[in-house]
Order: C-alpha cells, then sequence, then structure tokens
C-alpha cells in the first residue's frame, strides 16, 4: 500500500497501512503457529521491508502513530515492527524457520493509490530502474527456502539473508511483540 494519506482509520479503529503493512501479518501467523508447528518443514516470511527501515522510536508511547503519524514514521513502524515480532516468534518456536525480506525496487502496479503526478514519476522509475518481478519472486522465494532457524532471517532483495536489524531492536522487541499481541485482542 502505497499511499501519502494521513491516519486513516479501518471500521475497526486501526490504521490502514499499519493494518496490511503489519497487524494482519502478526495475526496471521499467530493464528497458523499451531499448525505450522505441526510441519515438518514449517516456514514464515513477511515481505516487505527486512532491516531495510529505520526503527521508530516512538514504539513506547505512540505505538499506533495516532499522534506521530507520518509516511516516513508509518514505513519505518511498518518494517521494524515486522522485524521485531518475527524475531520473537522465531525464538519461541526454534523448530520454524522465520523471515523478513526487502524485495527492493521492483517492476510492479505499486503506487496506484499515489496522486497522478507522482505514479507517473513512480512508472517511470520502475520500468527505467525496476527490477523484474519473476526475478524478484525467484530471489525471495530462494530466500524463503534457505532461511535459518533460531533467529528471524532478514533477507535482501537478492534472496540472501545475514541482513542488520536496528540499534534499538534488542531493547524494544518484547515490547513491540507484547503491543501487537495487545492490539490483536481488540481485533478477534
Amino acid at each position: 500500500m502505497a499511499t501519502i494519506q494521513g491516519y486513516t482509520e479501518t471500521e475497526e479503529g486501526f490504521d490502514q497501512k499499519l493494518s496490511l503493512h503489519v497487524y494482519s501479518r502478526f495475526l496471521f501467523a499467530n493464528l497458523l503457529e499451531e499448525k505450522i508447528n505441526e510441519s515438518e518443514d514449517g516456514r514464515v516470511m513477511s515481505v516487505l521491508s527486512g532491516g531495510v527501515h529505520s526503527s521508530y522510536s516512538g514504539y513506547s508511547n505512540d505505538f499506533e502513530l495516532k499522534s506521530k503519524y507520518s509516511v516516513k514514521n508509518a514505513a519505518d513502524a511498518a518494517g521494524f515492527y515486522n522485524d521485531c515480532w518475527l524475531d520473537v516468534m522465531s525464538r519461541r518456536n526454534d523448530n520454524i524457520k522465520w523471515g523478513h525480506a526487502a524485495p527492493g525496487f521492483v517492476n510492479t502496479k505499486w503506487g496506484t493509490e499515489m496522486p497522478i503526478v507522482l505514479r507517473m514519476v513512480i512508472r517511470t522509475m520502475q520500468k527505467a530502474f525496476g527490477r523484474d518481478k519473476f526475478k524478484c519472486g525467484e530471489y525471495m522465494c530462494e530466500g524463503l527456502v534457505n532461511m535459518g532457524k533460531g533467529k528471524v532471517d532478514i533477507i535482501d532483495e537478492k534472496g540472501k539473508g545475514g541482513g542488520k536489524v536496528t540499534k534499538i531492536h534488542e531493547q524494544a522487541k518484547e515490547e513491540v511483540f507484547e503491543n501487537l499481541s495487545e492490539l490483536m485482542k481488540q481485533w478477534l
């Protein structure tokens, strides 16, 4: 979801962008956790922005970005929150492989929600510089196949693991996970 809109609530009272990029992924993984644990080779990978964005320092006092919402804060929070919750889940489910991938700049229809001028600029840049979506898919599948166990694997645009998380990741990950857990209780 690529928009420049501000905080926009869903009918459940959550921000649209964070719902799509974080909350739904977290909820989906939690609801399937038991079944994934029963599988022989369970894997969970969120494809968004693994290790790419800055951390969102307001995670303690404005977790939902209700007062500090901006396009940058929403993007940073989404990537940061995914890195955090995937890490916590990877440590409590060490028989499942967990990953957060950053696909890079891909030639897709991303940005169709943008105003016409921005959409035209984005489409031109995607056609000129964006990677083929099928090649990107191959790289993401390679990353999924090669993920390690015991910690979240931060996967780059070439499907390689070993990417880095932000400096405040370790101190924030448990609190981010608990905040997401509390929010999801409201959703269910």
